[in-house]
């Protein structure tokens, strides 16, 4: 009866012992994560061109300008980061700025959390 009992307790204190390291666990795998997509984020380097960066982001919703313009994460949209782009112009029309895929990168934000927009 002894011998079933200390079984059963180390039993018993093996699944609480788990289930302790699960939270531990869980936050090493959420911190690794986050850790993997701000290095996708500094992949983005000066001299890229906008459809390099596009193939790695999608722009974020809502109104977007030439320069800068939002990109979000692929596996979280409430990850964001603005790269400034250099960009033409079309002088025939008031100097409005043109967005091409071979636009240059020339600044990048440091990432940021915030709501995705929609359009």
């Amino acid at each position: 009866m002894k011998a079933l009992a200390c079984i059963g307790f180390l039993t018993l204190f093996s699944v609480v012992a788990l289930a302790e390291d699960q939270p531990e666990k869980q936050e090493t795998q959420r911190a690794e994560w986050v850790q993997a997509c701000l290095k996708d984020f500094e992949s983005i380097k000066a001299g890229m061109t906008r459809e390099q960066v596009e193939k790695k982001f999608p722009m974020d919703g809502g109104l977007q300008t030439a320069s800068p313009t939002r990109f979000v994460h692929p596996q979280c949209r409430y990850f964001k980061i603005e790269v400034g782009f250099e960009f033409q112009r079309n002088e025939a029309d008031g100097n409005r700025a043109l967005m091409g895929k071979t636009d240059k990168v020339i600044a990048v934000s440091k990432p940021y959390i915030e709501r995705p927009f929609a359009d």
